[in-house]
């Protein structure tokens, strides 16, 4: 059904009294001008489709249009302003930017007027001559002059604090902004846009906070207050006279559904003038509300040092028995409030500093309470040591040091004598731990802070190139992707049809928790995975030339399924030596996936080694999508010398091919023969295979790389050959 009318005169017994049926689609959006109602619809050919209202509701015999575009045939969203200007968002023509037409000379056929198409827009807003637009793979807002819509301007742009900018509403002032970022546990955002090339973010709220809740679009309301169709968590109403201090003073949930995901509550409506509020939920249909505006009880304040009166930046204001919270600022401001009055309790917690709770305070409806808090600093001590290479002694010049607790993290780094201060370090348990490019992280050393400093701390690294990622060591992230960029961090786990997208931990053989992996955002398995590009990760620069048959060893991360049609998505390893690059691994979806695979790989096998070398990821998503994840953990380069591996000649009656190869080898030895899969350490991989003639096909499971096949002849003879492994 792609559009239908309900009478609603009897709320309480709504009727469907006309439907207009289309092609198939999972969403649409519905805007009215004067008596005519216009849908988009991503549908395949779907147009425009025009129903004309005006015989309602004397007659429900509506007339239908469909409008066709040569230059497009799809599109996510329209807005039509005051003056009959349609504005068309993400259609299938150009980047999905922006089309505008004109409505006034005739409501049936729109008359093309101009674009606005850097880049992909999501949904918007206009008024008067100017363009509020949401771009939400890029996670940010722009604000466009368009009094000429055959050349509109750019006159700023503000990110949205989930960075991924859904909708956009504008206050009749026309100086404050509303959006929302439809991703899991996202906010609410409110911005001064008085001035559109200085925009000021004011305030963020979200709704059922830690539940993965999902906002979606926001309305502005002439009472000052945004109304949310909020999907698991049905609907909400924030009170926002204070645009820098928005209050929740209302919610109906409509949906059975918690958490995350795009159920429940996809759209409200919250125009009529008996203000009732209509919903569309996506399983549940359509909800009709009679809700009640109230006005906040607003709690403001200043939070400072006790002793130097300093403002404390990033203190917890928290109210007790209530959801409301906010942190401070850098100049310790704070605002937050609740929807019912009463006496509250009020709690603040700050790093470095004790809590401190005070009872009593009484919030009224439609009024500020100020309290200032003056909290009192923890007493602290210095952490201090020496970073030294390990085996020489020498001091190691700009090593990161990172000092880390469950509650505080430290960074510096060592002086040109190898040493490290961490001044203020508060009581508590500790790891230090240090790394430099160059150099193997060392691993966490414990250090226990108790009424006292931790003075004469070494820590040993080993030379050679390897990374854990517990510390930033300098790799570089690039995209073309509109999410799910390379990102160093704890993974956090995802699932498609209960198997593993994203990991949910790195490696366990290594020093620290952290891994590269794309997209690290959680929630469902499509939120924050690659999209609509690529991202690349390169390491820096690394001499391999003085290392005796270097090799690189690396474990990776890949996962490619569900979309549309059969998954086409790659990851490709590969090695630069400053002016060559060239291919070493590719994964795709023939590759093992959901798990993470050790790959070591020779370089001599692919390139001459150089003084200026590079190692790199790239995962592309190609269309159409698909859910695409990539990981990197554990590098490394090291020289193997493979001593007591000493290879044989073809002359010496050993043949093995294809070489390189894939999933399969053929080995012949006259006569026949005991094989053996070794790795480029010497070690055995996978069981022995007896042949039982002069020739034998040994399946393959290994990751990409170097290994020896060895044979053991029936008179004693050992013969080994070199087989490179490519994906």
């Amino acid at each position: 059904m792609v559009f239908s009318v309900v009478d609603l005169s009897d709320p309480s017994d709504p009727q469907e009294i006309y439907f207009f049926e289309g092609p198939a689609s999972i969403w649409r959006e519905i805007k009215v001008w004067e008596d005519h109602a216009y849908i988009t619809t991503e549908a395949q050919d779907g147009g425009l489709t025009i129903v004309d209202l005006s015989p309602l509701p004397q007659s429900t015999a509506l007339s239908t249009t469909v409008y066709n575009d040569p230059g497009w045939n799809t599109s996510h969203a329209l807005f039509i302003d005051e003056n009959g200007r349609l504005y068309l968002f993400g259609s299938s023509e150009g980047n999905g930017g922006v089309i505008m037409y004109d409505l006034t000379q005739d409501p049936n056929v729109p008359v093309r007027v101009g674009e606005y198409d850097p880049i992909y827009v999501h949904d918007g807003y206009a008024r008067g001559d100017t363009l509020y637009a949401g771009h939400i793979y890029n996670g940010y807002f722009s604000i466009v002059d368009v009094s000429d819509p055959s050349a509109p301007v750019l006159l700023g742009t503000q990110s949205t604090p989930s960075n991924f900018t859904h909708n956009v509403w504008l206050d009749d002032s026309g100086d404050h902004l509303y959006t929302t970022d439809e991703r899991d546990n996202a906010y609410v955002g409110s911005y001064d846009i008085s001035d559109p090339m200085d925009i000021q973010y004011l305030d963020k709220l979200q709704s059922d906070p830690g539940s993965n809740a999902i906002p979606h679009n926001t309305y502005w309301l002439p009472s000052h207050h945004v109304v949310q169709s909020y999907y698991t968590y049905g609907v909400t109403i924030y009170d926002v006279t204070r645009p820098d201090n928005m209050v929740e003073v209302g919610n109906y949930d409509t949906s059975p559904f918690t958490g995350g995901g795009f159920f429940g509550a996809w759209g409200v409506y919250p125009f009529f003038s008996s203000g009732r509020l209509i919903i569309s939920d996506i399983e549940g249909g359509l909800f009709i509300l009679d809700p009640a505006y109230v006005r906040a009880c607003w709690l403001e304040g200043n939070i400072t040092d006790s002793g130097s009166n300093a403002p404390v930046a990033q203190a917890t204001v928290s109210l007790a028995t209530t959801s409301a919270f906010d942190l401070t600022t850098f100049d310790g401001v704070y605002g937050t409030g609740w929807s019912t009055s009463g006496t509250y309790e009020v709690t603040v917690s700050a790093p470095g500093y004790y809590p401190q709770t005070v009872g009593g305070v009484v919030l009224v409806n439609g009024e500020v309470t100020l309290l200032d808090i003056a909290l009192d600093p923890l007493p602290n001590y210095p952490v201090s040591g020496i970073v030294l290479e390990l085996g020489t002694g020498t001091p190691v010049e700009g090593a990161v040091v990172l000092l880390k607790s469950a509650a505080y993290n430290f960074n510096t780094t060592t002086d040109v004598d190898g040493n490290f201060t961490f001044p203020t370090v508060y009581d508590g348990i500790y790891e230090v731990l240090a790394g430099k490019w160059g150099w193997h992280t060392a691993c966490p050393l414990p250090i226990t802070v108790d009424g006292a400093g931790s003075t004469g701390n070494t820590l040993e690294v080993e030379v050679g190139y390897a990374d854990d990622f517990a510390l930033d060591l300098g790799w570089q992230v690039s995209s073309t992707a509109s999410r799910g960029a390379w990102e160093r961090g704890a993974p956090r786990s995802t699932f498609l049809d209960n198997v593993p997208s994203n990991p949910g931990a790195d490696v366990t053989d290594d020093c620290s928790d952290q891994a590269f992996v794309t997209g690290n955002g959680g929630g469902e398995a499509g939120t924050d995975d690659v999209d609509e590009g690529a991202t690349l990760l390169t390491s820096p620069v690394f001499d391999a030339t003085a290392m005796v048959d270097p090799h690189v060893r690396f474990k990776t991360w890949f996962f490619n399924d569900g979309g549309q049609g059969d998954p086409n998505d790659v990851m490709t390893i590969s090695l630069s030596n400053g002016s060559d690059t060239v291919p070493i691994a590719t994964f795709d979806d023939s590759s093992p996936m959901s798990l993470w695979r050790f790959n070591n790989i020779r370089f001599a096998d692919h390139m001459v080694p150089s003084a200026a070398m590079r190692f790199m990821v790239r995962i592309a998503d190609e269309t159409p999508g698909h859910v695409l994840e990539g990981g990197l953990d554990v590098f490394g380069i090291y020289p193997e010398s493979n001593t007591g591996i000493v290879t044989n000649n073809a002359a010496a009656g050993m043949h093995i091919w294809p070489n390189p190869a894939t999933s399969q080898v053929t080995v012949s030895v006259a006569g026949g023969a005991l094989l053996k899969v070794i790795d480029a350490v010497g070690r055995e991989v996978g069981p022995a295979l007896r042949m039982t003639g002069d020739q034998r096909t040994m399946d393959l499971d290994l990751p990409a790389g170097t290994y020896f096949i060895k044979a053991t002849t029936k008179t004693g003879q050992i013969l080994v050959e070199r087989l490179v492994v490519v994906e």
